[in-house]
C-alpha cells in the first residue's frame, strides 16, 4: 500500500514537472506598441516629478514563450534610455504564471525578435514576476531584495525593467524603478 502511495505521488510530481516550462494557455500582454502620451500630458513638464515619457514595443519570437520588450525612455529633451528585455512567460511547478526577464549578454546591435537565439541571453530569475493572473487581467511584481541583486549586473539599464505589471483588458500599467523611487507607468496601446 505504501509503495502503491509513493507510486502515485511520484507519477504525480512527474506530470506536474512535464508541464513546467510548458507555454501558458493565455498571453500576458499583447504585442504592440505601448505609450504613455496620456500620463505625460497630465503633468507639469517643468516640475521636479515631471513624468517621463515611455515607449514598450512587444513583439514575438521564434520561440513561443518568449517575446520582446523594447523599452524608450525619455525623461529629458536630451536624456533617454533604451533596452530590450526578452519576457518567457512560464507556468510554474504548482501551475502558477510567471514572467521571466532576460538581458542579452552582448549589446552590439539592437536585439531582432526574428534572429532570437536563447543563448545570448542571461535570465534574470532573482526578477521574475509573480501574481494574479487570469484571462482578463494580471497583477504581477518582483521580489525587491533577490531582484536588486541580481539585477546589478546589468548597471544602469537595470532602471528599464519592468518590476511589477498590471493588465486590465486593453489597459496596461508597468513599474519601474527609476532613481531609487518607484513609478506607476501608465500606458495605452497604439496599434
Amino acid at each position: 500500500m505504501a509503495r502503491s502511495l509513493s507510486n502515485l505521488v511520484f507519477l504525480v510530481c512527474l506530470a506536474a514537472a512535464s508541464r513546467t516550462g510548458a507555454a501558458p494557455p493565455m498571453t500576458l500582454v499583447a504585442q504592440g506598441h505601448y505609450d504613455n502620451r496620456a500620463q505625460t500630458a497630465k503633468t507639469p513638464g517643468n516640475s521636479e516629478h515631471a513624468m517621463p515619457q515611455v515607449e514598450v514595443s512587444i513583439e514575438a519570437t521564434p520561440q513561443e514563450d518568449i517575446s520582446l520588450w523594447h523599452v524608450h525612455l525619455q525623461a529629458e529633451a536630451d536624456a533617454a534610455s533604451d533596452q530590450t528585455w526578452a519576457m518567457q512567460t512560464r507556468t510554474e511547478y504548482d501551475g502558477s504564471i510567471a514572467l521571466i526577464p532576460y538581458f542579452q549578454l552582448k549589446q552590439v546591435a539592437p536585439a531582432a525578435a526574428a534572429g532570437f537565439d536563447a543563448h545570448d541571453w542571461l535570465s534574470l530569475e532573482g526578477c521574475a514576476l509573480r501574481g494574479e493572473v487570469g484571462r482578463k487581467h494580471v497583477r504581477i511584481q518582483a521580489d525587491g531584495m533577490p531582484c536588486a541583486v541580481v539585477s546589478m549586473n546589468v548597471g544602469p539599464r537595470r532602471a528599464l525593467l519592468p518590476v511589477g505589471i498590471e493588465r486590465e483588458g486593453s489597459r496596461l500599467r508597468l513599474d519601474f524603478d527609476l532613481g531609487g523611487k518607484r513609478a506607476r507607468i501608465e500606458l495605452n496601446r497604439r496599434d
